[in-house]
C-alpha cells in the first residue's frame, strides 16, 4: 500500500465516503448534505442478479473471481476501522465515527469540524449489483472515472463527479453483488495541494485490508 505521511494526513485529513439514497428510477440523490462528498449509487437494472434476476456482472464491470464473504462486513459500519487508523487519516483529536444507514447500505463518517475535512466508509449491500451499479450509474454522469489496479486482489474504481471535485470515491468490488466504498478529500487549508484520488485509495487499501483480515484471509 501507498502510505501517506502522517503529518500530511494530519494536515490533510482524509474523508471516507460512499453514502446514498436511490430514487424511483434507479439513479441516485445525495445521503448528506456535506459539500465535496462524491455520491455512490443504486440500480435498478433488469441485468441484476436481486432483485432483477439476471446475471452479474453487467454494464461492463468487471466479474470478482475470489469475492469475500458477506459476513466479514461489520454489523457496526463504524467498526471499518481501527481506532489507529483514524487517528492515521485525521490526527489524534479525531471524532467519533456517525453512522448513517441509506438504501444502499450502512456507512460512518468521521467529521473534523475544524479542518471541514471528514473520513467515511459504506457497504453497498442491499441493491445487490455491487459494482456494476457504478459502472451502470455513476460512469456515465462521471468527468472523472478511473479503472484502479486490483486493491486487494478486488476491482476498482475511482471516480468523481466533476473535474477539481473535493473529494474522491474509490469503490472496490469485494464480490459480484456487493461493493464498499472509500473517498479521501483534503481539509480546507489542503485543498488543492493534494489529489484525493489518491489519499481514498490509501484509504481503501485499509478498508479491504480490515474486511479480509475478517474473513480470515
Amino acid at each position: 500500500m501507498r502510505r501517506m505521511a502522517g503529518a500530511v494526513l494530519v494536515g490533510a485529513v482524509v474523508l471516507l465516503v460512499a453514502g446514498c439514497s436511490a430514487t424511483s428510477d434507479g439513479t441516485a440523490s445525495p445521503a448528506s448534505q456535506d459539500p465535496g462528498v462524491s455520491q455512490s449509487v443504486s440500480s435498478s437494472s433488469s441485468e441484476s442478479q436481486s432483485p432483477g434476476g439476471g446475471r452479474l456482472p453487467h454494464s461492463g464491470a468487471p466479474a470478482v473471481s475470489d469475492p469475500l464473504p458477506e459476513s466479514a462486513i461489520p454489523e457496526d459500519p463504524c467498526d471499518a476501522f481501527t481506532r489507529e487508523q483514524v487517528e492515521y487519516a485525521l490526527g489524534d483529536n479525531a471524532p467519533e465515527g456517525e453512522r448513517d444507514d441509506f438504501v444502499t447500505g450502512p456507512g460512518c463518517k468521521w467529521r473534523d469540524s475544524v479542518s471541514g475535512a471528514m473520513v467515511w466508509a459504506s457497504y453497498s449491500t442491499k441493491t445487490r449489483e455491487g459494482l456494476s451499479s457504478f459502472y451502470q450509474n455513476a460512469q456515465p454522469r462521471a468527468q472523472v472515472w478511473r479503472e484502479l489496479s486490483p486493491i486487494g486482489g478486488f476491482p476498482a474504481i475511482a471516480y468523481q463527479s466533476y473535474e477539481g471535485e473535493k473529494s474522491c470515491s474509490v469503490v472496490i468490488g469485494v464480490a459480484d453483488d456487493f461493493a464498499v466504498t472509500a473517498a479521501g478529500a483534503p481539509s480546507r487549508a489542503k485543498y488543492g495541494e493534494l489529489d484525493p484520488c489518491e489519499m481514498a485509495q490509501d484509504m481503501a487499501e485499509l478498508l479491504v485490508g480490515n474486511l479480509k483480515e475478517r474473513a480470515g484471509r
